[in-house]
């Protein structure tokens, strides 16, 4: 089970770089990563799982986000690894826009 909590508004996005289409936000104590992708939307932590960097300052390419620390990078989805030196993948979140909100669902135990 999860809950839905409003994490952003879609016009935030709009003077974001085309490199950097990501926005951290604060989700009820989460940091959480947004990405604006060519298709929709991803939500990951905001932490690498390699050594611990925010990918919120990484660059976003073909629906991947790259650490700017070591270069491991992230399906921006799925928060699965595809590529080294990072081993684990990091937790998705599901992200759902209801009209010019984006809303994200959090584990019910948080």
């Amino acid at each position: 089970m999860s809950r839905w909590v409003k994490v952003a508004n879609v016009s935030e996005f709009e003077a974001l770089p085309a490199d950097s289409p990501s926005l951290a936000v604060d989700a009820e104590g989460y940091d959480v990563v947004v990405f604006r992708l060519e298709d929709g939307w991803g939500a990951l932590d905001d932490t690498c799982s390699h050594e611990f960097s925010k990918l919120s300052d990484g660059e976003v390419w073909d629906g991947r986000v790259y650490c700017e620390k070591h270069g491991s990078s992230f399906d921006c989805r799925s928060g699965a690894v595809r590529g080294l030196p990072a081993t684990d993948d990091v937790t998705s979140y599901d992200v759902d826009q209801r009209g010019e909100e984006l809303w994200i669902a959090l584990p019910d135990w948080a």
